[in-house]
């Protein structure tokens, strides 16, 4: 069991305190709970891509924030055309994304198919957290008439055999790895703990708080670490403050637009509702940040 893994358990214990006090959680606690902790933790794990893409590659900052910043506006064009396609598109992103950060430090060798690995971990992932919460979704996405295209996602019967072909293959491919020598009994162990626990979490917690858990935890905070060690083995006087400092200005720059466009739609300006404007502001901040961390880990 690795630190994440560890805090990550600490965090399900705190959380049946809560629930053994308070009984319930109202969904408004939920979304301000998990607002709290994605501002703190979700966007300064991204904040420092323009400095990560520098060390590993040769660029003109012009040419990187023209690119970066192009990403994003092609994507919210691609919303507005396509919203259910750009929807499918940014769970495979943030499937693949999510699968390569919990691998990267396993340095394996079978390169045709790590990506497969990455993928399927990533979409089993994304598969529990959904159909385990598959009404919950259901629900919210009819509430709202911009959110309601994706009720086609959501037919419990279908998204059963999605859940099971991901889960399935994700299993038979780290198996694959262990018979292959590309995974100790010890990392098998761990990550066949890590995800019966994700299964455990996303059946027993709401889709807010399921989600919450794993995009912090065991990515958010994991990625933020790889980073800082990546910087501290550049430079060993290095410190948490200058991490810190390194965060700070991108994190509090997307912090602020994201407040101001929630806002905008909270009081009408924008005629989009907020949980749609959500993944929308996410999935574009996704794009560009998964293909940084791409290069990133493979440079």
């Amino acid at each position: 069991m690795n630190r994440f893994t560890f805090i990550f358990i600490v965090c399900l214990y705190a959380l049946f305190l809560v629930y053994q006090a308070f009984n319930t959680i109202t969904l408004e606690q939920q979304l301000v709970g998990a607002s709290f902790f994605i501002l703190s933790f979700g966007i300064p794990h991204g904040a420092i891509d323009h400095v990560l893409f520098f060390k590993k590659r040769s660029m003109t900052k012009l040419k990187f924030y023209i690119l970066y910043i192009g990403l994003i506006a092609l994507f919210v064009l691609s919303w507005w055309k396509f919203p259910l396609i750009s929807f499918l598109f940014f769970l495979i992103l943030s499937a693949f994304h999510f699968g390569e950060s919990q691998f990267v430090d396993a340095k394996f060798k079978l390169r045709n198919f790590n990506p497969l690995l990455f993928l399927f971990w990533g979409l089993a992932l994304l598969a529990t957290l959904m159909y385990y919460n598959i009404n919950e979704l259901a629900s919210i996405t009819a509430y709202f008439q911009d959110t309601k295209d994706f009720a086609v996602v959501y037919k419990k019967d279908l998204f059963f055999y999605f859940f099971a072909i991901t889960n399935i293959t994700t299993l038979t491919l780290i198996l694959y790895f262990f018979i292959k020598n590309q995974m100790s009994k010890t990392r098998l162990s761990s990550e066949l703990f890590l995800i019966a626990l994700i299964h455990l979490t996303f059946f027993l917690f709401p889709f807010i708080i399921g989600f919450t858990l794993y995009f912090v935890v065991l990515h958010s905070i994991r990625v933020m670490n790889q980073e800082y060690l990546f910087l501290k083995s550049e430079d060993p006087n290095f410190s948490m403050i200058d991490f810190f400092k390194l965060l700070l200005p991108y994190s509090m720059l997307s912090i602020f637009f994201t407040s101001i466009l929630l806002a905008l739609s909270h009081w009408g300006f924008l005629k989009i509702s907020i949980p749609y404007l959500s993944i929308i502001i996410i999935s574009v901040i996704t794009l560009p940040h998964a293909i940084v961390m791409h290069i990133f880990y493979n440079k």
